[in-house]
């Protein structure tokens, strides 16, 4: 597992795992989610994040396509025999193609599945993904000026 932060957090609060191997990709995605108030746990490989799953299932999932010792069709399979409710978010650089042909496959393993999250991930993507989910409300009147996906920071 990737420490991804020394924050406290409480134990009430929604829980994430992101599955990549890019280092820049699960903190740049993890610092998103706890600045929003959501717990994240991060992992590099199937194998670790399945074992993860089975003590503390995660409200949502951030699932590179292609892991570089494992893929996401390892998890989605695991995901599947453990008959898991929460919601998968594919990411990817790479074709749309690949993104619904893993999908079509994880809906078969009776996966759900959120929107997907093209690479460079943008910090706005991740809130729009965390808003639909509930995961996270907006203030109802930002501070004059303020807008909660202004930085404009991607991670490819």
């Amino acid at each position: 597992m990737i420490e991804t932060s020394a924050l406290p957090v409480a134990s009430d609060q929604h829980l994430a795992l992101i599955i990549d191997d890019d280092t820049r990709v699960h903190e740049f995605v993890a610092a998103t989610l706890a600045e929003h108030g959501i717990r994240v746990e991060s992992f590099q490989t199937a194998k670790t994040a399945l074992a993860a799953i089975d003590s503390a299932p995660p409200a949502v999932i951030f699932l590179d396509v292609a892991l570089l010792q494992s893929d996401a069709i390892d998890v989605l399979n695991g995901l599947g025999k453990r008959n898991y409710r929460g919601v998968v978010h594919l990411m990817s650089g790479g074709r749309v193609a690949l993104l619904e042909a893993v999908q079509r496959l994880g809906v078969r393993k009776g996966v759900t599945f959120g929107a997907h999250l093209t690479k460079p991930v943008t910090r706005h993507a991740i809130i729009e993904v965390i808003t639909m989910r509930g995961l996270w409300n907006p203030p109802l009147q930002p501070e004059e000026g303020a807008d909660p996906c202004s930085r404009s920071a991607a991670v490819r």
